[in-house]
């Protein structure tokens, strides 16, 4: 007696909804993209729309830490942090930056104009002093030069434009570099890029207070990766940890002016140009 076969047809149906891929697929995709070859010229500004705090004081509640752990943001969040982090491997930076000679971006060719500039983001942070404050209210009353990196060759590339007619306004010619720019400041953020080596810059803090002029104390700051996160690096275009940056920020916090990387020798007159500039401007609005 013959037995009929029956063959079932399986669905060809893939899981994507409303014309998206599936999670996983974008998380690949940003794990296959190529570290950079070139330097991405700056021409208009960028940074926030407007001014945020990434990380203004919370209350603390039961539905609070619900929402943080177990809410679609929440989730989603913690899926773009991972897929950054897929992305940003120790070989993908390290390529990137050597591919670049740590020149993530180049400068845009002028300052931004005051009511076209976007923010630079305000956080509260510890200073090296002990003390906690946030950037904006370090802000106020200056032209701020702005260094962020979270690694020594980083910290080495910005110190590059401090070097002028053999000052090395950083360190033992900080008073030169004050009696010539009055208006400004400088302001450091440290990133660690690890909780581990957040705890070790933490132990560090008396060594780094030694080598700091006193005046600059108050204005170098240390900030956990956790606060000054993969989004806020991505908008400020500094999520390559090894290269270093400097962002020329006015006193209501407006991103000016930005470069990463080792300063050439136009670089250098190029940020010291618009430091006069900004400076000008200052002192025009305050009086």
């Amino acid at each position: 007696m013959m037995q009929k076969v029956f063959f079932r047809q399986f669905a060809s149906t893939c899981p994507i909804r409303n014309g998206k891929q599936p999670r996983f697929l974008q998380t690949i995709k940003e794990a296959a993209k190529p570290a950079l070859k070139s330097s991405q010229p700056i021409s208009r500004p960028f940074g926030y729309v407007k001014p945020v705090h990434l990380n203004p004081p919370k209350k603390l509640s039961f539905s609070g830490i619900k929402d943080d752990l177990f809410s679609e943001d929440s989730k989603e969040r913690r899926q773009k942090k991972l897929d950054h982090d897929i992305k940003h491997s120790p070989f993908y930076e390290s390529k990137s930056f050597t591919n670049t000679g740590g020149k993530i971006f180049t400068p845009p060719v002028s300052f931004f104009k005051r009511d076209k500039s976007m923010y630079f983001p305000d956080c509260t942070g510890s200073t090296v002093e002990g003390n906690t404050t946030s950037l904006y209210q370090c802000f106020q009353n200056h032209v701020n030069i702005v260094r962020v990196f979270s690694t020594m060759s980083g910290e080495k590339c910005t110190e590059s434009y401090f070097d002028v007619d053999g000052q090395k306004y950083l360190k033992e010619g900080y008073n030169e570099f004050k009696s010539k720019h009055p208006y400004c400041q400088i302001v450091d953020i440290n990133v660690p890029e690890s909780w581990i080596k957040h705890l070790m810059v933490n132990l560090s803090k008396g060594s780094i207070k030694k080598i700091l002029p006193a005046e600059r104390r108050s204005s170098y700051f240390v900030i956990p990766e956790s606060v000054f996160s993969f989004d806020a690096r991505k908008k400020l275009m500094c999520d390559n940890r090894p290269s270093g940056y400097i962002y020329l920020v006015d006193p209501q916090g407006r991103l000016r002016w930005a470069t990463s990387g080792n300063a050439t020798d136009d670089e250098r007159k190029l940020f010291w140009k618009c430091i006069n500039g900004l400076e000008k401007e200052y002192v025009s609005l305050s009086s």
